[in-house]
């Protein structure tokens, strides 16, 4: 019997678009539907054919490039777990996933390797974009070249982009700055270390972290800025200076990669129990903090699922000639605690 997303949507009582957002793991759906989904695909041996033969047996192969942010950032090795699962899926449909890691988050270098990407037959790129004019620029010569482009994580403006994927950061930093207030009612100073001036994403969490204390949370301090490059042992510097300087200091939030150094510095002085941690993305250092009691909130965005739905996006456009559902494909904001780290995917 063969058997139709149409079919599975009525048996499981929602719209044919939610079961095509289940069957290909893109977010935006309840996880009790999600599972509903899954459990009547699974009984009904449902397997998509969406090319059916004559693309298998395709003799030119499809060439797209994923250019992403160092490799030392362990939120870039949950996103390239998730690419490495969409290439060994889409493989047998001759698509070659070829992925660039940066070095530094300097523009330059990336400017450098979009360049050795422009004449190297990709037809589409994936990339984390530093906002950067010489950047942009790059990336609009390459899309007027007819290479299709496709952003993710980290939002920019002024770009010829087929879409972007990701979180809404402001909100993001919003909802980081609800938590520490929460975490504090008494008020107090509060240090944060940034990833990067270089990435939108993480300026739009520090704005939205510092719009959401001026309006609710006043009575919280922030006392010092400091950029950390996604760098554990930067992290670490900031975070041991934090505490060295600032008696009052009664939390730290951290907009990017790093937290395993925040997590040594306040062991190496005893206060891993005495401030408030908020960070972002659950990554395996973020789940040990949380479980240890160092970290009281993580800040999740899918990082594998995002991965996985940035060569599936490329694939649908230029092999199935599938436009995406919007030219902004948001990512859920989740919170991980202690208590319910196995319940929430990162």
């Amino acid at each position: 019997m063969s058997v139709t997303i149409k079919q599975i949507a009525e048996l499981a009582n929602v719209s044919r678009g939610t079961v095509d957002k289940v069957l290909n793991r893109r977010p935006g759906v309840k996880e009790e539907t999600r599972k509903k989904v899954l459990l009547i695909a699974k009984e009904l041996n449902y397997h998509p054919n969406f090319l059916g033969k004559a693309l298998v047996q395709s003799k030119t192969p499809t060439k797209i490039g994923i250019v992403l942010t160092p490799e030392y950032n362990p939120y870039i090795q949950a996103t390239l777990k998730g690419i490495r699962q969409a290439e060994e899926e889409f493989s047998p449909f001759s698509l070659i996933v070829d992925v660039k890691m940066m070095t530094t988050l300097e523009p330059a270098e990336l400017v450098t390797l979009l360049n050795d990407m422009s004449a190297n037959g990709y037809a589409g790129i994936a990339l984390l974009p530093i906002d950067d004019s010489q950047v942009k620029s790059k990336l609009n010569q390459l899309s007027d070249q007819g290479i299709i482009i496709i952003t993710f994580n980290s939002k920019i403006e002024g770009i010829h982009e087929l879409c972007f994927l990701g979180q809404d950061h402001v909100k993001g930093g919003e909802t980081a700055a609800g938590l520490m207030g929460r975490l504090l009612p008494d008020g107090g100073d509060v240090g944060i270390i940034i990833s990067s001036n270089n990435l939108s994403c993480h300026q739009c969490r520090l704005k939205g972290f510092q719009k959401k204390l001026s309006s609710r949370y006043p009575n919280l301090n922030i006392v010092e800025i400091q950029e950390n490059q996604d760098r554990k042992e930067a992290a670490f510097k900031a975070a041991l200076e934090y505490c060295n300087r600032y008696p009052n200091l009664k939390g730290i939030y951290i907009t990017g990669g790093g937290i395993k150094g925040v997590g040594n510095a306040l062991e190496f002085t005893g206060k891993s129990q005495d401030l408030k941690i908020v960070c972002h993305d659950l990554v395996p250092d973020t789940i040990v903090l949380l479980q240890n009691g160092t970290v009281d909130f993580a800040i999740g965005q899918s990082a594998s699922q995002q991965g996985y739905q940035l060569v599936k996006l490329l694939f649908d456009y230029i092999v199935k000639r599938q436009k995406p559902e919007s030219s902004y494909i948001k990512v859920p904001i989740t919170i991980a605690t202690e208590d319910n780290i196995d319940t929430i995917e990162d």
